[in-house]
């Protein structure tokens, strides 16, 4: 199997359809649809990458990620934050948590996989 990837988001036909998009490309895949149970998941899992929605009931994306830079936890892992956002206050804030990259939906698979193969020292991402 490829490099282990976890995707968090709290609408289960969206992470349906990401993980074949993303076993299609080669990469091993867990989907995760109770954000509050990531961080059980990624001490599990091991993912080398994380995909994660910003706005899921009961815990944002920020507040996940806010959390483990508080515990100093996960920090090696690359994040990419999917969203329907694409405001500056939002960016920053999604920097400030240790977003390495910030994608809106909706967005081109070779765009997601590009970015995910960047941070995975593969080659450059789709533009």
């Amino acid at each position: 199997m490829g490099k282990r990837i976890l995707a968090i988001d709290d609408n289960v036909d969206f992470l349906s359809i990401l993980e074949d998009m993303l076993k299609f490309e080669g990469f091993e895949v867990k989907t995760l649809s109770e954000p509050e149970k990531a961080e059980d998941y990624i001490s599990s899992f091991r993912p080398d990458l994380i995909v994660i929605d910003v706005f899921m009931p009961g815990r944002s994306g920020f507040n996940i990620l806010e959390d483990f830079k508080e515990k100093g936890i996960y920090s090696e892992i690359p994040k990419i934050f999917l969203t329907c956002l694409d405001d500056d206050i939002e960016k920053m804030t999604a920097k400030a948590c240790g977003v390495s990259k910030y994608l809106t939906k909706p967005f081109e698979n070779e765009e997601l996989v590009g970015l995910i193969n960047e941070l995975l020292g593969g080659k450059p991402a789709y533009k």
